[in-house]
């Protein structure tokens, strides 16, 4: 369900540790990797291929990128690649080759800047692998410079050309960085990231140590399917109490509940202003909907405090904040001070404040991204400040970014899925949703809460590229992701 952050010598040192000179073994992860490669790299892509262009080093990285290659093709497709070292003469380079050959086409040194003129559908950089030092060699150095200028998507397979334990670059400028068996620590680097573009991370089956510092994968999501026990009931299947909006914010609150309803909550309660209770129950009417009074610029006041007391007892799980606005803020901080179930804050509960009303919640969980994550700690948003400052609180933080992390301030989970798809107003209240849902039924589920957090963000981030690959990331709305949610699970 995991997979672990390793340097690149620390993943080199597992990967001999396992293979212990087996030929036989090596090929066959550099056939598995090809594969995983090739799915994402088509993922991407989200047609196939018409013509492939591959940068082949001397190493297995090179070979990995033509195995990949022509894992991708289809009758019609052409591949060219250019060595950097000539054609491989031995060992699974070789093999590669000899598989590869009779589709391939090798573009001569001579030929290189007619490349320019043409485009591509995908550009593998199999150049250099985990096993690079720096610096570059002029050789491999003009390469990466020549290929800046050639059209198509980039991929890096394992990781950008240029990048490793003792370089941020020049390197390869991809796309998409396809990391083999775990992920890779130089990929990130914040001095990286404008080498890296977006991440993945595929499974070989390469067995690793437990690990405090991991991703997540597919597996993970696994926990979904297997079915509910025969003699369950709703009141077994989660809790769960929200409290958010505003007059003027109405979207988030109702979201929040659309996903908690979609993520399997059995009993989700959802108290918001009394003026858009109307159509909320028309919208999803399977939750229970409580009005609330709210103040002259349409904020949830003090004055339901009475009702809010009757109903926290009643509920495993609290979710607070999304849609409120600052005048809601002494609301908050009542509302969660005496709250003993699981807590989740986001967007405007996501203050110093009402952290600090926080006691006796069973755990706290935080949904900042980098502005709320500021405004919480006075630090800008990064592994270290967010593992400080779960540590402080004793929180689970879900860090929110481009690439989403998780922490208890003792472990990171790292979810190298979703990506752009979900820079949308609305995608934090749905993630905000499904994480008191499966909070909320994390008992029936057999999960911690660290774990049912992490799940909920996977889950959230598989559904984002199952969107994209439906529809592409242009024209689409975030509430799309939640027919996603039912979908990813039959592919798991």
């Amino acid at each position: 369900m995991h997979l672990p952050v390793l340097t690149c010598a620390e993943a080199a040192a597992e990967e001999k540790r396992f293979i212990q000179g087996r030929t036989n073994v090596s090929w066959q992860l550099m056939q598995r990797a090809a594969q995983g490669i090739a799915q994402e790299a088509l993922t991407f892509l989200n047609r196939r291929p018409q013509k492939i262009l591959v940068l082949a080093g001397k190493g297995k990285n090179g070979a990995d990128a033509l195995l990949a290659a022509k894992n991708c093709c289809q009758n019609s497709t052409s591949i060219e690649v250019i060595f950097s070292d000539g054609i491989p003469r031995n060992g699974l380079p070789y093999k590669a080759w000899k598989l590869c050959q009779k589709t391939v086409t090798v573009v001569p040194q001579n030929r290189l800047t007619s490349l320019k003129k043409e485009k591509f559908c995908l550009i593998f950089d199999g150049l250099l692998g985990q096993g690079f030092q720096a610096p570059l060699s002029d050789k491999i150095a003009r390469l990466v410079e020549f290929s800046h200028s050639l059209k198509g998507l980039r991929i890096a397979v394992d990781l950008p050309s240029g990048i490793g334990d003792d370089s941020t670059g020049p390197a390869f400028r991809a796309d998409l960085t396809i990391s083999i068996g775990c992920l890779k620590r130089p990929l990130l680097s914040p001095l990286a990231q404008r080498f890296v573009g977006r991440l993945r991370v595929i499974d070989i089956g390469l067995p690793f140590p437990e690990s405090n510092e991991s991703c997540t994968t597919a597996t993970l999501l696994s926990v979904l399917n297997q079915p509910r026990p025969a003699r369950t009931d709703k009141r077994l299947q989660g809790k769960l109490l929200i409290i958010g909006g505003s007059e003027n914010l109405s979207g988030a609150v109702m979201m929040n509940t659309a996903a908690a309803l979609q993520a399997g909550t059995a009993l989700v309660t959802t108290c918001l202003p009394q003026c858009i209770k109307a159509k909320a129950v028309v919208a999803y009417p399977e939750a229970m909907w409580r009005g609330f009074a709210t103040s002259k610029d349409g904020s949830i006041t003090v004055k339901n405090l009475p009702l809010i007391k009757k109903l926290l007892p009643q509920n495993e799980v609290l979710l607070i904040g999304s849609g409120m606005s600052k005048s809601a803020v002494p609301f908050i901080q009542e509302a969660v001070k005496s709250f003993r179930g699981d807590l989740v804050l986001d967007a405007d509960a996501l203050r110093p404040e009402v952290i600090r009303k926080v006691s006796h919640a069973k755990n706290l969980v935080l949904l900042p991204h980098a502005g709320e994550f500021k405004r919480l700690s006075r630090q800008s948003l990064s592994i270290a400040t967010g593992k400080k400052y779960a540590k402080k609180w004793n929180a689970i933080v879900v860090l929110k970014g481009p690439l989403t992390a998780i922490t208890d301030g003792t472990k990171v989970v790292y979810i190298p899925w979703g990506g752009p798809i979900l820079a949308r107003g609305g995608s934090g209240d749905i993630l905000a949703g499904m994480a008191g849902s499966l909070l909320a039924r994390r008992k029936s589920l057999g999960l911690l809460a660290f774990n049912a957090v992490e799940l909920a963000v996977t889950w959230h981030a598989f559904a984002a590229d199952d969107l994209r690959k439906k529809w592409g990331e242009e024209a689409v709305r975030t509430t799309q992701l939640l027919s996603g949610l039912p979908s990813v699970l039959k592919k798991v």
